[in-house]
């Protein structure tokens, strides 16, 4: 019953808000993160909602749209900022899960989120890109969510459906339900090994596959779900510019019509 008062709740809120966004950059890549602006009421103890809506991944001057993957989207983002208590190529986000918050940051399950980009040499048109999302269940009962990849394509006909043209997009996402220590024996009543859950890792090339995976939190458990999204220039783009860049007696190789070649 929870889960569907979450989704009915994402339904009425518009993709339209842009405004709010926290941007960070390394080397020839710039990240910058949106969300809600603080106007959206629910009737909920975190009041104003603000859900983060888009990632827009800047490489030597390409813009590449990227969706942020769910559970990232159900957190209610009363707190997102670059730098600080993370590095400079970071942004941290938290917050509580729509329908489980008791204040703008408190709540019985709460998220966080951590992006950053590893950018390259200018004019390489190389990036990498990372999401780390924990969900924590603090209650006493379980929590059903839903889990997109980072980088999904959007089946809604009002989104914008990225342009990877021209450009190979790599990625893999990993998830992981972990319930108490699994180091050590803690004090009674929990004195046990913690439980491990691991779910298949999705490798992929240009969207991310996995969309709308239900998943279970049991009380007590959080769920870790790490993506790494990498951009580069496609083999063509890259025989282009060898061809424009590189010493005369080489532009005529027949090593540029190679369609596996690729820049280290």
């Amino acid at each position: 019953m929870r889960a569907i008062t979450i989704l009915l709740a994402l339904l009425v809120i518009p993709a339209l808000a842009l405004a709010d966004a926290v941007s960070t950059s390394n080397n020839n890549s710039t990240l910058t993160v949106t969300r809600d602006d603080p106007i959206y009421n629910l009737n909920l103890p975190s009041d104003p909602v603000q859900l983060v809506r888009t990632l827009e991944w800047n490489v030597d001057g390409r813009r590449i749209l990227i969706y942020p993957s769910g559970p990232s989207t159900f957190i209610d983002l009363g707190h997102m900022h670059a730098d600080a208590h993370v590095t400079t190529n970071q942004i941290h986000a938290q917050g509580p899960i729509l329908g489980y918050g008791t204040g703008a940051l408190s709540g019985t399950v709460l998220g966080g989120i951590v992006y950053t980009v590893d950018g390259d040499t200018a004019g390489t048109l190389k990036s990498r890109l990372t999401e780390k999302v924990d969900i924590q269940n603090k209650s006493d009962a379980p929590v059903q969510l839903w889990m997109s990849g980072l980088g999904y394509k959007p089946s809604q006909s009002n989104l914008e459906v990225p342009d990877y043209s021209g450009l190979d997009i790599v990625g893999t996402t990993v998830a992981v339900i972990t319930n108490r220590s699994i180091t050590e024996i803690l004090p009674a009543p929990q004195n046990s090994f913690g439980e491990v859950t691991i779910f298949p890792i999705v490798n992929f090339v240009g969207f991310n596959p996995l969309i709308n995976q239900s998943v279970t939190i049991p009380p007590g458990a959080t769920l870790s779900m790490i993506s790494e999204i990498k951009v580069s220039r496609t083999s063509s783009q890259i025989q282009q510019f060898l061809r424009e860049n590189a010493p005369s007696r080489f532009q005529d190789s027949p090593l540029l019509n190679n369609p596996f070649i690729r820049v280290p």
